[in-house]
Parts: structure tokens; C-alpha cells; sequence
């Protein structure tokens, strides 16, 4: 958050990295983080842009990700392992290299 000076660290624990192309897929669970993060499941997909395009970025905690209970209620998706939505945002600033392993 450049506005309020202001950068969320954490540290995790990978536990898939998928890739296809030019998009990888990674989940984690946090181990350490300045915004109290520790224990919860992340899943971040990148997106290699293609001639000149910029590259990409999803990630879970940027979405709407409830479960809806019979009551109308609503609580906290568990991000699955090798889940992630898809990058629906632009990296403005540093890239990504997206190579994929035999």
C-alpha cells in the first residue's frame, strides 16, 4: 500500500507449484508475516506476459472466497492445495519468468 508507505511480508511454506505455459499455479501456508498471517493457506497464480504485454498476478486473499451456510451466513473458503484464481490483475512494477518443467 505505496499510500500509507506500508508492506505486507509474510514467509510460507509451499506445499504445489504447477505450471502450464506461461501461468504457474502456487499455494503455501504463511509460517511468518507482519499482518498476521501465520497459519493460513495462500494460493498466488502468475501469468508470464507475451510480447510486450505486462505480466499478471491473482491471489486469493484479493477475492471474494466464502462458503455460504444453509443459514445465510457466510465464513472463510480454506484455499486448496494447487488453487489460486486466475491473474486478474497487471504487475506494475518487477515481472515474472513462468518456464515450464518436463
Amino acid at each position: 500500500m505505496p499510500e500509507e508507505n506500508f508492506t505486507a511480508v509474510a514467509e510460507a511454506e509451499v506445499d504445489c507449484l504447477v505450471t502450464g505455459g506461461r501461468t504457474a499455479t502456487v499455494t503455501a501456508v504463511v509460517t511468518s508475516s507482519n499482518v498476521g498471517w501465520e497459519g493460513k493457506r495462500i494460493g498466488i497464480s502468475v501469468q508470464d506476459g507475451e510480447r510486450g504485454a505486462p505480466d499478471r498476478v491473482g491471489f486469493s486473499w484479493g477475492v471474494a472466497n466464502v462458503d455460504v451456510q444453509p443459514d445465510g451466513s457466510v465464513s472463510e473458503r480454506r484455499v486448496g492445495t494447487c488453487v489460486a484464481p486466475a491473474p486478474f490483475t497487471e504487475v506494475t512494477k518487477g515481472g515474472f519468468k513462468v518456464t515450464t518443467a518436463p
